[in-house]
């Protein structure tokens, strides 16, 4: 945990741990789901939040692309405040197959 340098600094208490994992997570439920293989490594993928952390701007969603062959177009929406993420794509049945998991984490 970060500590604000000087007092009059804005300090926002992020849980950069859970969302992290929540990212995580809806790689792996995403590669398992659609059975297809990212052009983006695991780590990769989730180390793309960190310049958001860092800067502490969480009031507009964080959109993350998630590309693959068969899916090039699949982007997950990241809620920073709330710690909760949002598959967004073109085909609608496998966005609204990704999502009844993904809003639950």
């Amino acid at each position: 945990m970060r500590v604000p340098e000087t007092a009059n600094s804005i300090y926002l208490d992020l849980d950069r741990d859970r969302i992290k994992t929540v990212i995580r997570e809806a790689y792996s439920y995403c590669k398992q789901t659609l059975g297809v293989d990212f052009t983006i490594t695991e780590d990769d993928f989730v180390a793309n939040i960190n310049p958001f952390l860092d800067s502490n701007r969480v009031s507009l969603p964080v959109t993350l692309p998630l590309p693959s062959r068969k899916y090039p177009e699949l982007c997950i929406e990241v809620n920073l405040r709330r710690k909760g993420v949002f598959a967004r794509m073109i085909n609608r049945k496998k966005q609204a197959q990704l999502n009844y998991y993904l809003t639950q984490l």
